[in-house]
């Protein structure tokens, strides 16, 4: 660092202007070329295109640590070069601008530009099985991720599709270099087809070709994280399959982490929880909160705290509205329910029903990041595996609220779970709170 700092041309760059703040930020704004090239190595401008979710929280995430690594690295370099009159304010002002201004930017791009149909995806899968078809409707439920769905590729007898929009089986293997030509593919993902192993290994020779990006659908998927490590052995990539148990040590941090974000939450939303309040009030006769038994960590039950959103009695009239039932599993969801009110039906698209559960969090029965508080009888549906859901606390958002929420199947959302459970770490949970956000603004799910 030292001897960097005295090399004549970085030298005389930090020296060249005065240390007034107009011309330290002109001397920062021409270490344009620095900045760019840092975000690249923090992999901004390869990621994105590679991954089929395209831009996400994780990118905006390294594009912080990257601007933050290059400012200290520029502040330290400055403090050997000019001393006390290095424009450590400058610098400190121009790293928070562009910890806003970078994202914000980026996301302005993305929005304009490469949401385009002309940028769209068009993907194939090959595969037409369960997982091939529960792939494609998982797509489409998710428009943002640009992706425009060709079909099908199978050579065996193709499964009917039962989840999710019809998509066409367009031909066989033989024909693949036909349709990507054809189709104009940008992107081949591998869904246990019921093609031989040769044959995967000339579809990946043939999409290499031609420029296309390969996914394949791990074997055992339903027990790996998304957050898998990979090992090697002499050239063969090793899958972990994570079981982190949660100790002593790891629950103490999460419940100091609960207690202070929870806390800071409370103050922040103490007039919101005032002004629904009274909107409860003046809307229908009742009790503000609702109060149900849910099961917690290790199967203790306990009383959840929510905004009271249906009418008085509304349990009640639960067993006479079965029949109705939209959701799959042993959960009870209407979209159109008729024991909602209208201040609940309001509340439950914006999700502030659940701000009363803050005091769950306080009181150490919830925490801010975790599983789906089931109700006593829906826990009880969770056998075998699915029981490891109970060995942390259940949470106010998790998984299953950020993917989807209500569009989410019973049985999917108890494997979220589960790999919550056996992938967790702090940092992971403050991911998950930050995706809350556009999740809650974007509604999915919520009814």
């Amino acid at each position: 660092m030292v001897a960097l700092a005295q090399a004549p041309g970085i030298r005389r760059l930090l020296e060249i202007y005065p240390s007034d703040g107009l011309s330290s930020m002109i001397l920062l704004l021409t270490l344009v070329p620095y900045w760019l090239f840092l975000l690249y190595a923090f992999g901004l401008y390869r990621a994105s295109g590679a991954s089929i979710r395209g831009v996400s929280l994780q990118n905006a995430m390294r594009g912080f640590t990257a601007l933050t690594v290059g400012s200290w690295f520029l502040f330290l370099l400055m403090v050997l070069v000019r001393g006390v009159d290095a424009p450590v304010a400058a610098l400190a002002i121009f790293w928070a601008a562009a910890s806003v201004a970078v994202p914000f930017g980026r996301w302005v791009a993305r929005t304009v530009v490469w949401r385009r149909s002309a940028f769209a995806e068009r993907v194939l899968i090959v595969g037409a099985g369960t997982v091939g078809h529960t792939l494609s409707a998982k797509i489409a439920k998710h428009p943002e991720y640009r992706i425009e769905l060709v079909g099908f590729l199978e050579d065996g007898e193709p499964m009917p599709n039962g989840t999710g929009p019809e998509v066409p089986v367009i031909g066989s293997l033989r024909e693949l270099e036909a349709v990507i030509e054809s189709e104009r593919v940008n992107r081949v993902i591998l869904a246990f087809s019921q093609a031989r192993h040769q044959q995967f290994l000339t579809v990946a020779r043939i999409c290499a070709e031609h420029g296309v990006k390969v996914n394949i659908v791990p074997r055992l998927f339903e027990v790996l994280s998304s957050r898998a490590g990979v090992d090697d052995l002499e050239g063969i990539p090793l899958l972990d399959v994570v079981q982190v148990e949660l100790g002593q040590l790891n629950m103490f941090i999460k419940r100091m982490f609960d207690l202070l974000v929870g806390g800071i939450l409370v103050l922040f939303f103490l007039p919101v929880l005032a002004i629904v309040t009274a909107l409860i009030k003046l809307d229908t006769p009742g009790p503000v909160f609702f109060r149900q038994e849910r099961m917690g960590r290790n199967g203790r039950v306990f009383r959840i705290f929510k905004f009271r959103s249906m009418t008085v009695g509304a349990e009640r009239q639960r067993e006479d509205l079965a029949s109705l039932n939209e959701y799959s599993g042993p959960m009870f969801k209407m979209k159109e329910d008729p024991r909602v009110t209208r201040v609940g039906a309001w509340l439950r698209r914006t999700s502030l029903d659940e701000l009363p559960q803050l005091f769950n969090v306080i009181r150490g029965s919830m925490s801010l990041v975790g599983p789906r508080p089931l109700w006593v009888e829906e826990a009880k549906q969770c056998k075998g595996w699915a029981k490891k859901r109970l060995q942390i606390t259940p949470g106010m958002t998790g998984l299953w609220q950020v993917m989807g929420r209500n569009d989410i199947p019973f049985d999917e959302m108890v494997k979220l779970d589960y790999f919550y459970v056996t992938g967790w770490s702090l940092s992971w949970d403050v991911r998950l709170m930050l995706e809350t956000i556009p999740a809650v603004f974007a509604r999915r799910g919520a009814y």
